[in-house]
């Protein structure tokens, strides 16, 4: 009985501890837990760069919503107008100007200033909408298609063939339509030789291949204006 009393209970009980930390529960080396501590501010410095920075985009993201759903209610609201119609516009222009609510109503104001006769202001302000749109945008063969025939009207032949050859680079569709206004552009500066190039490159993009159905009507005429240009 003398054996089974030989530990001392109270010799147990006096010693101490080995602290348990949070760390301690995941069974990480003691190495690893020794370098976390002694960089703990570090972490804790680094985790809250990172939380301000997913909210600061988080609340980015959730005001330009916001923006964009603003100017398209003032877009819709200046459409809209009976009158006072080009300073309702201008006024999305110049609070939502990086939205595309901004670009639609600079779209409009041009517009407006073709009607009202100011053919080189909408010449112009097309032009900035046009050099700031991405290069793969939709809207860029709508803004050189509408810029060419401004041009040309205006008498700028140099600037319409520009954007009708820029034009052109945009498939078979576009080409068409630029290979043509290529042509008489041409024709009307004088150079018939250029003209024809331009005309027969409509020729070969608009050939009508065994099964496509009809021909294409403004083939004739083009075919009619290279006849006269080789007389």
């Amino acid at each position: 009985m003398a054996d089974q009393n030989s530990i001392d209970r109270d010799a147990i009980k006096l010693q101490p501890l080995a602290p348990v930390g949070l760390l301690d529960q995941f069974n990480l080396s003691r190495k690893t837990i020794l370098f976390i501590r002694r960089h703990l501010w570090l972490i804790w410095l680094a985790v809250a760069a990172i939380l301000a920075v997913i909210l600061a985009t988080a609340g980015f993201s959730t005001w330009r919503e916001y923006h964009e759903e603003k100017g398209a209610a003032a877009l819709n609201a200046a459409l809209a107008a009976k009158q006072d119609n080009r300073k309702l516009l201008e006024q999305v222009d110049q609070d939502f100007r990086s939205t595309a609510s901004g670009r639609w109503a600079r779209v409009e104001l041009a517009f407006l200033d073709e009607k009202e006769g100011q053919r080189t202001q909408a010449i112009d302000r097309l032009t900035e909408i046009n050099a700031n749109l991405a290069t793969g945008s939709p809207l860029k063969p709508l803004m050189l298609t509408k810029l060419a025939t401004l041009c040309e009207n205006d008498k700028q032949f140099d600037k319409a063939v520009a954007f009708n050859i820029e034009l052109a680079a945009w498939g078979d569709n576009f080409a068409a339509q630029a290979y043509q206004a290529l042509g008489r552009l041409n024709e009307q500066m004088g150079k018939k030789d250029e003209a024809a190039v331009m005309y027969n490159k409509f020729m070969e993009v608009t050939a009508v291949q065994p099964g496509q159905g009809m021909a294409n009507p403004m083939r004739d005429m083009v075919q009619a204006r290279l006849n006269q240009l080789k007389k």
